[in-house]
């Protein structure tokens, strides 16, 4: 009897101790906060404006440009068609073909070329280097220089330096 008595006692013993165990390994779901992306993207479409200084002929203008952007890893590649309103009066539109690489999430440099016109008769090549830094969520601010070579006289020929703000979308 009294070996009955210690497999009862010893079975309890077991069945109290196992059930706290079982409680410590309780296993409770909790959800995961949800992951968000704070990076800048230069993929897209984008439009600006910006202020224009250049040589040949001596003038400042306003400009307003519209691109797009797609980016491949670290590498950029772009187009943009830009028109300026140039004090004289003069009048200029390019349109431009862009590759560049990321600095940063937030940082680009690129060079570019393309074609342009100041009238229908005048044609030009423009090639040109520019930076670009997100400063907002879908803001940037866009320094570039770029020399014209007038195809028709090279006494045309012209530097150009241009500072601006793009808005991505």
């Amino acid at each position: 009897m009294r070996s009955l008595k210690l497999a009862l006692l010893a079975t309890a013993a077991t069945a109290v101790l196992s059930s706290a165990a079982f409680a410590a390994d309780l296993i409770i779901d909790t959800p995961m906060a949800p992951v968000v992306d704070n990076s800048f993207t230069w993929d897209g479409a984008y439009i600006g404006a910006f202020i224009q200084g250049q040589t040949a002929p001596t003038a400042f203008g306003l400009g307003v440009d519209f691109g797009v952007n797609a980016v491949m890893d670290n590498l950029l590649i772009g187009g943009e068609f830009e028109a300026v309103a140039l004090t004289g009066p003069n009048f200029s539109a390019q349109f431009t073909g862009k590759v560049g690489g990321l600095i940063s999430d937030s940082a680009i440099v690129y060079i570019y070329s393309g074609a342009g016109s100041r009238t229908p008769s005048s044609w030009y090549v423009p090639v040109g280097v520019g930076a670009e830094v997100a400063v907002a969520e879908n803001v940037t601010i866009k320094a570039e220089a770029q020399y014209n070579f007038d195809l028709t006289t090279s006494t045309q020929n012209s530097a150009a330096v241009k500072v601006g703000l793009n808005w991505h979308f």
